[in-house]
């Protein structure tokens, strides 16, 4: 396995294990109301997710580990609580993904394009 590979690895993995880690003490410590909502699967997540693979890789692009990353968060929280997929929260969490698939994908882009200019 190359450098590189590992890197990425490293970068994809950390994203939902870091993510883990900040939604178990924010749902126990915090708790749940719509202002916590949009916190979190609105601000937190898609910071987190750009900011994670940074910690781990050297690698410049992120974009991939990012999407895999959400990919792999996402899955594993719509498999703890698929029993509650009729509740708002879980609709949320959903439309959550979506949006932050997309703001990932354009701020990473846009950083791409501003270390190309630089």
């Amino acid at each position: 396995m190359t450098k590189t590979s590992k890197d990425k690895l490293k970068g994809t993995v950390i994203i939902p294990l870091g993510l883990t880690a900040v939604l178990v003490p924010f749902s126990l410590l915090i708790g749940w109301n719509i202002f916590t909502l949009l916190l979190f699967w609105f601000v937190l997540i898609p910071g987190l997710s750009m900011y994670l693979p940074t910690l781990v890789s050297s690698y410049k692009n992120h974009l991939i580990e990012t999407v895999l990353g959400l990919i792999i968060f996402y899955s594993i929280m719509v498999f703890m609580i698929y029993d509650h997929y009729q509740t708002d929260y879980f609709k949320a969490m959903i439309v959550s993904f979506v949006i932050n698939l997309i703001v990932v994908t354009i701020w990473s882009q846009a950083k791409n394009s501003d270390l190309q200019t630089a």
